[in-house]
């Protein structure tokens, strides 16, 4: 039987080492559903919770979101952006950024635009030009001063497994420039909070001004396909962000998503194929909408404490009226729940055994700790529903029942039985030597 036993428990160990696992943090996709990204993250931009992720903190070439980290340092570094001109110097027009296959915004040497201008050129077609203008303008005239900036500005947001040594992604991991979908949902997260990036990436399309060597404007368009309402893969709840791919990093996307409810997220899936279908979209596209479309279906928003019930409870000394205290939540959390179902939210409890009257409706009285997972939601201050009085009488009793089970009356009783045994020592002693006079 012990044998059986044993074999059956290595048949266990061993599955559980080749299966694959959907997710790590955050909540499992169902076993019928797959998705083609190697690597994949979503963070709730409400709660800041985690809701799903693969091989997230992996290192990997990512292309063109590299754009992301530039961009951000545009939005940080340069306040007026229409105001402020970039100018794409003649010098930067080398391979990569000349190659057939790099992707361009049609800025031609030696041609000056808004730094407005150069971000829409950056996140819509993906210029690999206007990307390198501005981390040359920016860098004072030294792609590497920028890279620098990359680099601290991405341990500032608490990046641990991305390097940039290229303002565009146009090189490889092998090249020293890489991230995770971790990090660069991080990243995504920092350019989403500005206004303006928002606006830029929203669209699909933007017009730009005629300059040196364009007498006329001319139209940029986004690569983000599901902005497209006649795609396939068009969802009304993508706001944006950005698409990359090369060969090695295979096909990327950084997206935002504020579904109807208003509950915004930013997720990241990359290593999709970089092989797209005849008449196809990228499996990026794909990717990103099986994820939303499964989360939005079957997950929300919810406080995740009620404020009008009572969640625990505590005894109370010195009360006439009652010997315990129903505690109360002082907010309501919020996380993201599966609908209709709560069981994975645990609670912790930081209460005193016992409380001491008088106390006041809404004394703060302990605290409980929220975690979904391994994620922990927050912590809330647990406050008293009521007032409750004291008993003078009891608490009368108290004190005095507290004084003779007190160290001090315990010294105070053995320094008296001392000096009494002394005293009687003393005195018989006194009596014997009187008897023997």
């Amino acid at each position: 039987m012990k044998k059986h036993l044993f074999a059956l428990a290595a048949l266990v160990f061993l599955f559980s080492l080749l299966a694959p696992c959907a997710a790590a943090a955050g909540f499992p996709l169902p076993e019928e559903m797959e998705i083609t990204a190697q690597a994949a993250y979503i963070i709730n931009l409400d709660t800041g919770l985690t809701v799903f992720e693969q091989n997230a903190d992996e290192a990997r070439s990512v292309a063109s979101l590299t754009k992301m980290m530039t961009a951000l340092l545009l939005l940080e570094r340069v306040p007026d952006l229409t105001g402020t001109h970039i100018n794409a110097e003649r010098s930067l027009y080398v391979p990569p950024i000349t190659n057939s296959n790099a992707s361009t915004a049609d800025i031609w040497p030696g041609e000056t635009h808004t730094a407005l201008d150069m971000l829409y050129a950056m996140m819509l077609p993906s210029g690999n030009e206007a990307a390198e203008a501005v981390g040359y303008h920016i860098g004072g005239g030294n792609l590497n001063n920028f890279y620098a900036l990359m680099n601290a500005r991405a341990a500032s947001l608490g990046c641990t497994n991305t390097h940039f040594t290229s303002t565009n992604g146009l090189l490889e991991q092998e090249d020293g420039n890489y991230s995770s979908a971790h990090d660069m949902a991080l990243i995504a997260k920092a350019c989403w909070e500005h206004e303006i990036f928002r606006t830029v990436v929203g669209e699909r399309s933007h017009q730009m001004p005629a300059a040196e060597s364009h007498k006329e404007p001319y139209t940029i368009q986004s690569t983000n396909r599901m902005l497209n309402p006649s795609a396939t893969v068009y969802r009304s709840y993508i706001k944006g962000i950005k698409t990359g791919s090369t060969v090695a990093a295979g096909r990327c996307f950084a997206s935002a998503a504020v579904n109807d409810r208003g509950e915004a997220y930013i997720g990241v899936v990359l290593g999709t194929p970089y092989d797209v279908p005849a008449n196809e979209y990228a499996y990026s596209f794909y990717d990103t909408a099986k994820l939303y479309d499964w989360l939005f279906a079957n997950y929300s928003v919810r406080p995740s404490i009620d404020t009008a019930s009572p969640v625990t409870e505590v005894r109370v000394n010195y009360s006439a009226d009652s010997d315990t205290l129903m505690l109360y939540p002082a907010s309501d959390l919020r996380t993201v729940l599966p609908n209709g179902d709560e069981s994975m939210l645990t609670k912790n409890f930081n209460v005193p055994e016992t409380v001491d009257a008088p106390i006041v409706m809404g004394d703060k009285i302990g605290t409980v700790t929220l975690s979904l997972g391994d994620d922990t939601v927050g912590t809330v201050d647990l406050i008293a529903g009521r007032d409750v009085a004291r008993s003078e009488l009891l608490y009368l009793l108290s004190r005095i029942d507290a004084f003779f089970h007190s160290t001090y009356f315990r010294v105070v009783c053995v320094v008296t039985v001392l000096y009494v045994a002394a005293y009687a020592a003393i005195t018989a002693a006194a009596h014997r030597r009187r008897k023997r006079r």
